[in-house]
Formats: C-alpha cells, sequence, structure tokens
C-alpha cells in the first residue's frame, strides 16, 4: 500500500503540484496535502476518488485511512477519545454500525 507522501516524492512532485493536480484552493492546497500525508486531517470522500485517480489507483481510500490512524495513534488520548457529538457519530466506532473494512470492500 503506497501513501501520498510516498507516491509524490517517487513522482517528484511538491505538495503544491499535487494540490494543483486536484483543483484544490491555491492558497491552502500545498498545506492541505501537508495535513493529509502527515494524518492530521482527512479529504473528503470525493477527493480521495480523485487521489486514486491522479495516482492510478496506487493511493486509495485504506491508505489514506493508514495515514490517519498512525497520526492519531502517535498521540495518547486522541484514538480513544469518546464521540460526544452528532457531528462525529458517522466516523465514531461506538456509534456506527458499519466499521471500515466493511466501508471499503464496498
Amino acid at each position: 500500500m503506497t501513501t501520498l507522501k510516498e507516491w509524490r516524492e517517487r513522482q517528484g512532485w511538491s505538495t503544491q503540484r499535487v494540490a494543483e493536480e486536484l483543483g484544490l484552493d491555491p492558497r491552502a492546497g500545498a498545506g492541505t496535502i501537508w495535513r493529509w500525508e502527515t494524518g492530521r486531517s482527512r479529504p473528503d470522500a470525493d477527493v480521495v476518488e480523485k487521489i486514486e485517480g491522479l495516482t492510478g489507483g496506487a493511493v486509495n481510500a485504506v491508505g489514506m485511512h493508514k495515514s490517519r490512524l498512525e497520526f492519531l495513534r502517535s498521540r495518547p488520548g486522541l484514538a480513544e477519545r469518546p464521540c460526544s457529538n452528532d457531528a462525529a457519530a458517522a466516523s465514531c466506532p461506538a456509534k456506527s454500525s458499519v466499521t471500515f473494512s466493511q466501508a471499503a470492500a464496498r
């Protein structure tokens, strides 16, 4: 499984180039890509689809999810936080009836 950063570096591309290819806002694009690569944030599903297309499938939703989990696990307390509001319910394992593995298999 290839991460976005690994793919980008193999291509010799900057974070700004990836942002431009994905059609992101030029002012915030490079920082957004960096946050996705480090797992500090995650792209919306429609952007993950664009990333898959841009990378020819080398980077996919599972890889993006893995980056996010690694970031959360590296910071004690973040991964174990309980879901405290309805906005977080969709991503809360305790409240969600569909696991990521099930969703990825669809």
